[in-house]
This record gives C-alpha cells, sequence and structure tokens, in this order.
C-alpha cells in the first residue's frame, strides 16, 4: 500500500480541522457551563443577602411575628406600602423524593418546620400513613402546589435560614431597646 504525499496532507489537514472543531466546541460548551454556575452562585448569594426570588414561596408579612404587638419598625414599614414579602416557611408544595424503599414517590405536603440542624422537613400528610420527616437530601424536586412552579429546595432552604436570621436579629434589637 502506497500513500503519496497529497493523499497524506489531505488527511492530516480533515484532521487538524476535526481537531480544531472538537476545541472549538468543547471551548464553548465549558463557556456556558460556567456562566451557567456562575448565575446559579449569584443567586445564591443574592439569597444568602436578603433577597427572595420569585420561584420561593413568599408571604405578606413583617419580620416580628403575628402574636407580638406593632412596634415603630412595623409603622414604618406600614407607611411605606404594607408588609413586605417574606420567605413563607411553610408552603404547601408537591414534592418528589426517594422513599425509604429506594423508589421514588410524589407527595404533596405542608410544611410544619424546617428543621435546620438534622436538614429535614417536618410536614403533614393528607393521610395518617403518610411520612412525616423528609431529608432534604432525599427530596429530587419540588414544585409549589398552589402554582405549579418548580422551585430549589436549597435556596428555599437559604432563604429561610436568612428570614430566621433577620428576625432573630429584629427581636434582639427590640429587646435592647426596651432595657
Amino acid at each position: 500500500m502506497k500513500i503519496d504525499l497529497d493523499s497524506w496532507q489531505q488527511f492530516m489537514l480533515i484532521a487538524l480541522g476535526a481537531l480544531g472543531a472538537l476545541a472549538l466546541v468543547y471551548r464553548l460548551v465549558d463557556r456556558l457551563l460556567s456562566r451557567r454556575q456562575q448565575r446559579r452562585r449569584i443567586v445564591a448569594a443574592r439569597v444568602r443577602s436578603g433577597h427572595v426570588p420569585l420561584e420561593i414561596p413568599t408571604t405578606r408579612g413583617s419580620l416580628a411575628r403575628a402574636s407580638e404587638p406593632a412596634t415603630l419598625w412595623d409603622q414604618l414599614g406600614d407607611s411605606q406600602g404594607g408588609d413586605a414579602m417574606v420567605v413563607d416557611e411553610q408552603p404547601r408544595i408537591h414534592i418528589r423524593y426517594l422513599d425509604i424503599y429506594g423508589k421514588y414517590a410524589e407527595r404533596t405536603i405542608h410544611v410544619e418546620r424546617l428543621d435546620l440542624h438534622r436538614q429535614a422537613i417536618i410536614a403533614k400528610g393528607d393521610a395518617l400513613h403518610d411520612p412525616k420527616i423528609f431529608p432534604l437530601e432525599r427530596i429530587a424536586a419540588a414544585r409549589n402546589a398552589v402554582s405549579g412552579k418548580p422551585f430549589n429546595i436549597g435556596l428555599w432552604v437559604d432563604a429561610v435560614r436568612v428570614a430566621r436570621r433577620k428576625r432573630e436579629m429584629h427581636e434582639e434589637s427590640q429587646m435592647g431597646a426596651l432595657a
């Protein structure tokens, strides 16, 4: 088998072109993935700083609990257009989770409490045999039961953590003002 110089050069040019195209595709995909990761990091940082994205369930309210009397802070908030949007710590959500048998199950639950220490959702179910505790690591997907829109459980947990921290700071400042 005899290979002449022209066919060898043509083969090398095709191989070099294919390698260049492969490098270009890799570069574009890497850039797209890094931009997507940057967006996720920015959203997570905004949530940690107190911003509540649209996909997280919210309710109208104030930092103070409803059982506490109205304070000057609340009156100022009311004069500026009513209560602010705060994270709903007890939303009704539809989750897809990995059950104890290793199979995926779907259920609509009403969150009673988010346990940040155990990283679990304690919820009310529809039936008596429904599980009460859902570890966050076993939840594969979540949707808002009211609107049907998907939302990120991790962002919701971060938003609840920030809301609780703000509430604690608000309570401490009120206790300091009373003393």
